[in-house]
C-alpha cells in the first residue's frame, strides 16, 4: 500500500458551506455568525471526521445556493430537489428532519383537548387556523375547509395565537414554535401535538456538496459512515431535543 507523506496524512481538508441567515431556528445568523439546528448537526458530524475542518458563510437562501452552483461553496444542508441533484451530491441520510406533522396551540384553549387528540382534520372541521399567507405547501396539503386566519410571517402566526387568540391552532415544527415563543415570551402559554395524519409533513434536509468538488466521493464516503455512527445518532436527538425543551439558547 502506498503511505503517504507525513505532511500530506495530516492535511486537513477545509469545506465551506453555505447557510441560510433567514430561517431560524434552522439556520440563521446572528451577528454575522451562522447558528441554528443544521449548523449544529455538521459540527457534531465532523467532530468525528478530524481531517475536514468546516467554514460557515451566512446568506439569503437564495444567494447560499448560487454560491455552490457557481464553487464559492462545498457544499448546503437542504432538501435533495431534482434541481438541486443537478449540481450537488447528497449524503444518503438526512441530517435533519423537518416535521409539520405538529399542531400548536395555547394552553388556556377550551378545545386544547381536541386538538391535542385529533386524528384527522375532520376533527378540526369548526375551529380556525391560523395560517401564512401565500405557502403552497398549506394550500395544498391542508384542506380547504377548514377555517383560516392568514398573516404574513411565522412571528405574527405566533402572536396571534398566543396572545390574540385571533386562531385555535397553527401548523408549526415543534423546533420553530419553541424558538418564537421563547424569543416573544409565550414559552408558558405553549403547546403541542404530534400528530400524524398531515400529508407530506416530512422534509428531509441532507448534507450535498458540489458535484465540482475535487475528491466528492471520498469526502461524501466520509460522511456517509459518520452519519450511520450510534454516537452520532445519538447527538442528534440531543440536539433535537434542545431546540424542542428550551428553544433557542
Amino acid at each position: 500500500m502506498l503511505s503517504l507523506p507525513m505532511a500530506q496524512a495530516e492535511e486537513v481538508r477545509l469545506l465551506r458551506f453555505a447557510m441560510s441567515a433567514e430561517s431560524p431556528p434552522t439556520s440563521y445568523a446572528h451577528n454575522g455568525e451562522a447558528q441554528g439546528i443544521l449548523r449544529d448537526m455538521l459540527l457534531a458530524l465532523f467532530a468525528n471526521l478530524p481531517q475536514y475542518r468546516l467554514e460557515f458563510i451566512s446568506l439569503p437562501w437564495s444567494r447560499a445556493q448560487l454560491e455552490v452552483t457557481r464553487g464559492q461553496a462545498d457544499g448546503f444542508c437542504t432538501f435533495p430537489s431534482e434541481k438541486r441533484k443537478g449540481y450537488a451530491r447528497f449524503a444518503a441520510r438526512p441530517v435533519y428532519v423537518w416535521d409539520y406533522g405538529n399542531l400548536v396551540y395555547h394552553r388556556d384553549n377550551a378545545q386544547g383537548a381536541r386538538i391535542a387528540s385529533a386524528t384527522s382534520f375532520d376533527d378540526l372541521r369548526d375551529l380556525r387556523l391560523i395560517s401564512q399567507e401565500g405557502v403552497d405547501w398549506e394550500i395544498e396539503n391542508v384542506p380547504g375547509f377548514i377555517q383560516r386566519y392568514s398573516v404574513n410571517t411565522p412571528p405574527q402566526m405566533i402572536h396571534m395565537l398566543l396572545r390574540r387568540g385571533a386562531g385555535d391552532f397553527l401548523i408549526m415544527s415543534a423546533e420553530q414554535a419553541h424558538y418564537y415563543a421563547s424569543r416573544f415570551g409565550y414559552t408558558e402559554q405553549l403547546r403541542n401535538a404530534k400528530v400524524d395524519f398531515i400529508p407530506n409533513s416530512q422534509v428531509p434536509f441532507h448534507i450535498g456538496l458540489r458535484q465540482s468538488l475535487p475528491d466528492i466521493e471520498q469526502i461524501m464516503a466520509h460522511i456517509d459512515q459518520a452519519m450511520v455512527d450510534p454516537a452520532f445518532q445519538v447527538r442528534q436527538e440531543q440536539i433535537i431535543l434542545q431546540y424542542r425543551v428550551a428553544g433557542i439558547r
